[in-house]
């Protein structure tokens, strides 16, 4: 006869009340139901063995990156742009979108300010160098582009659009390369 320690395979029976437990010794029946049982939880076990990864956006599966955007409020960047933009001139790269999003909370904090708007333009395109001059009292900003995100000008200016305050006017100036 077979003891429950045999049956230790079963997770789902150490957590049953011991008449089951008693009666997985000796029941085959009991047995192929337990079987049956765990195999079923299986799919969802793997989940749940994973869940921990969902809120990491350096872990979480590249699917559920743009929910996250939504959940640090930074899908207004990830979102399609106005129509005749092309998307390749204003898309976020999926690593990017996650250091975005790992560094929301700070963004956030920041927001407004030059300091603000620079670590996130550094973030959204992977190039440093970015400078934001403001005059106090002008209520005008001028961002200048380093020259290796010339090519990212529809990106900058809706971070610029969507990171500034609203009643502060703007321009961008790519350097050049000299």
């Amino acid at each position: 006869m077979a003891r429950s320690s045999d049956f230790e395979a079963f997770k789902l029976l150490k957590v049953l009340p011991e008449v089951f437990q008693v009666a997985a010794d000796s029941s085959a029946p009991m047995q192929a139901l337990l079987g049956v049982a765990e195999d079923m939880q299986q799919p969802v076990r793997r989940v749940l063995d994973q869940i921990h990864t969902v809120p990491d956006p350096g872990r979480a599966p590249s699917s559920l990156i743009p929910f996250l955007s939504r959940w640090v409020d930074l899908d207004w960047l990830t979102l399609p742009g106005p129509e005749g933009q092309s998307e390749a001139s204003s898309a976020v790269p999926i690593t990017r979108q996650r250091d975005l999003i790992a560094a929301a909370a700070q963004l956030s904090s920041r927001r407004g300010t030059v300091d603000g708007l620079t670590r996130f333009l550094h973030l959204a395109t992977g190039v440093g160098g970015f400078d934001v001059e403001s005059v106090p009292g002008a209520f005008h900003i001028k961002v200048h582009v380093p020259a290796e995100a010339a090519g990212q000008l529809e990106l900058i200016r809706r971070i610029v659009k969507g990171v500034k305050p609203a009643h502060v006017t703007d321009e961008l100036e790519v350097r050049t390369g000299d």
